[in-house]
């Protein structure tokens, strides 16, 4: 009995340590994000019509942040890089520290863009997509 308690003892202490350990899970790309990363890593050149058509209803939408908006907005305008006008704005975002790490991703591969996404932003992009 002695030895029961004694181990139910430590386990108590050790399984409050353990489940302190584990990272956080970062939330869910919305679906906006998702949206755009699998447009972005099929993008070759500029966004397609129907592509286009896509991102013209995210910024439609009225949950779509600001953030999420500034993002299709400059995928719309790609052309080979994204347009002189989004960079600035971009940079705002990817530097933002409140906006959602998808969101900074998505961002800073849209400022170093040149026709496609490279190998290593495609995978990135793949883990925002889901």
């Amino acid at each position: 009995m002695r030895y029961l308690l004694s181990t139910l003892l430590a386990a108590s202490l050790v399984v409050p340590s353990l489940s302190a350990q584990v990272p956080a899970q970062t939330p869910a790309a919305s679906k906006a994000v998702r949206t755009m990363a699998t447009i972005l890593m099929n993008l070759n050149h500029y966004a397609s019509d129907a592509d286009k058509a896509t991102l013209k209803s995210i910024v439609d939408d009225k949950a779509t942040s600001d953030a999420e908006r500034t993002l299709a907005q400059a995928i719309t305008g790609v052309q080979h890089q994204v347009a002189a006008a989004d960079k600035a704005k971009l940079d705002a975002v990817a530097k933002d520290a409140k906006a959602p790490e998808d969101v900074k991703t998505i961002a800073s591969i849209l400022l170093t863009l040149n026709h496609t996404a490279g190998a290593a932003d495609k995978e990135r992009l793949k883990k925002i997509a889901g």
